[in-house]
């Protein structure tokens, strides 16, 4: 397996962590909390990197083979900084809607409102 390193150009802001509670690898890039790409594992140890390029139920489905845990790390955070402008606008994007229709929806039925 290859050492991972993480590519010099990927901001802070972009972060690994575990996709959901049950992973202990960091399979999830992520972006404010916004999955940018998961790490699936799969039978023999091989790996597969879901590109999370759009969202909703009509986004296709990209998936690349990565030849070992790491090497598809390093891939996953190339591919993040070739596509970065359009990812960061996705990303706002969601977290604008989030801020105008779930937190304004719980602040006003709180208040009873």
């Amino acid at each position: 397996m290859t050492d991972y390193i993480r590519d010099p150009d990927l901001g802070p802001e972009f972060v690994w962590g575990p996709r959901t509670s049950f992973d202990i690898l960091p399979t999830a890039l992520t972006l404010h909390g916004e999955i940018l790409v998961s790490m699936l594992d799969g039978v023999h140890g091989r790996w597969t990197a879901r590109l999370h390029r759009e969202d909703g139920i009509h986004s296709p489905l990209i998936l690349r083979r990565c030849t070992d845990f790491n090497s598809g790390r390093h891939g996953a955070e190339r591919w993040v900084l070739r596509h970065e402008e359009a990812l960061r606008e996705k990303v706002a994007r969601k977290l604008q809607w989030i801020r105008e229709h779930v937190v304004r929806h719980s602040a006003s039925r709180s208040t009873g409102g």
